[in-house]
């Protein structure tokens, strides 16, 4: 995954940048964002002997062996790219 910095307002991801995080053996199918913001892509390697499916986010990587698998693991954690992440609750008592 490739990082930017850019001055000013942050750039608002589309589902069509999904080609800038498909690189060597991994192909971009979808572009997802955590709470943050940040881009979350979720690929599957073109090498028909080993069709992984991998999920990008942070600094992590965790690998899945089916796109159904992978999806499970979103579910709940990271949203569309086209909506707006709820912010994060506060812990009670706490501001």
């Amino acid at each position: 995954m490739k990082r930017k910095i850019s001055c000013g307002p942050q750039p608002k991801l589309i589902a069509k940048d999904k080609d800038m995080f498909s690189r060597s053996n991994y192909e971009c199918h979808i572009l997802l964002q955590n709470r943050k913001g940040e881009p979350v892509p979720i690929s599957q390697n073109n090498d028909p002997d080993f069709p992984v499916w991998k999920i990008e986010y942070a600094y992590s990587c965790m690998v899945f062996g089916s796109y159904d698998e992978a999806m499970a693991y979103c579910k709940g954690r990271f949203f569309d790219v086209r909506t707006v992440p709820a912010p994060l609750a506060c812990r009670a008592g706490k501001a």
